[in-house]
């Protein structure tokens, strides 16, 4: 590209990997990930994206069934609500659609389901909807999002666990934290209702988001995964790579990451 010239790689490279883990006989994540570009009326072509990534609860196939369910169940409103709508004869600005309350209604949809169909069972959901150069993102549980770029990982979400409410209180340890990390008090499922935390992050060229779940941070520090990103070739490669270090660290959990990066490679 010539200097000043203006940029117009306007794809989303997208990868996705994930694995039960070197401990436990079932994977109970579920994830999505889709990504078009949408170009009409001669304007710019606008990148779409949806990335969900689900990690179920109870250690039995209640946990499996959740988690899978909450990820068709989400995706199919927002296809619903916001894909569809830019690609009907009326020409629907995507200005017009509430993205916001979409996120929102679709978890709670999910969220009355599970609670009916699978009682006691539940999930963690991430969920990243990508507009143009804009990122929304819904988040219930201890699944993570980050933003990366160069050498640094910017997490974006906040964990659901009695450990982290503890910790921002500052009355735990963090050795006593870790007792209770897999305690969460928001979930898919658990509880008569769900509020999901809903936040905006722009997303520009060179940077990327991280999905993944807890077999994955816990694992792996931010900075090597930081690193691991930046020295693989694709992004699919870096999630194998990542999953892989989970593995070597243990992998005592499921292990699940989605990467979607605008440019590659990373600079």
């Amino acid at each position: 590209m010539e200097p000043g010239a203006p940029d117009l790689s306007y794809d989303l490279q997208v990868g996705l990997a994930s694995d039960p883990g070197r401990v436990r006989g079932r994977n109970e994540d579920s994830s999505l990930a889709m990504q078009f570009i949408l170009a009409q009326h001669g304007q710019p072509p606008l990148p779409l994206g949806l990335f969900i990534l689900a990690d179920g609860m109870g250690g039995h196939e209640e946990g499996q069934q959740a988690s899978a369910l909450a990820v068709r169940l989400t995706a199919r409103h927002i296809l619903n609500q916001v894909y569809l709508p830019l690609l009907s004869d009326r020409d629907e600005a995507v200005s017009r659609v509430p993205i916001n309350e979409v996120l929102q209604s679709g978890i709670e949809i999910a969220h009355e389901t599970l609670v009916r169909r699978f009682p006691g069972a539940g999930t963690t959901l991430t969920l990243a909807l990508a507009l143009g150069d804009g990122l929304y993102i819904a988040h219930v549980g201890d699944s993570r999002a980050y933003l990366g770029e160069r050498n640094h990982l910017q997490l974006l979400t906040r964990d659901h666990s009695m450990a982290a409410r503890l910790q921002e209180m500052g009355q735990t340890t963090s050795d006593e934290a870790a007792l209770q990390r897999n305690i969460l008090y928001k979930a898919l499922g658990q509880g008569a209702r769900v509020d999901p935390d809903i936040l905006y992050h722009d997303l520009d060229q060179g940077q990327y988001l991280l999905l993944c779940c807890d077999g994955l941070w816990d694992k792996v520090d931010d900075e090597e995964m930081s690193a691991i990103v930046r020295a693989a070739p694709t992004p699919g490669i870096a999630c194998k790579h990542l999953v892989a270090r989970a593995n070597e660290n243990g992998g005592e959990d499921n292990i699940s990451v989605i990467l979607a990066a605008r440019g590659w490679p990373i600079p």
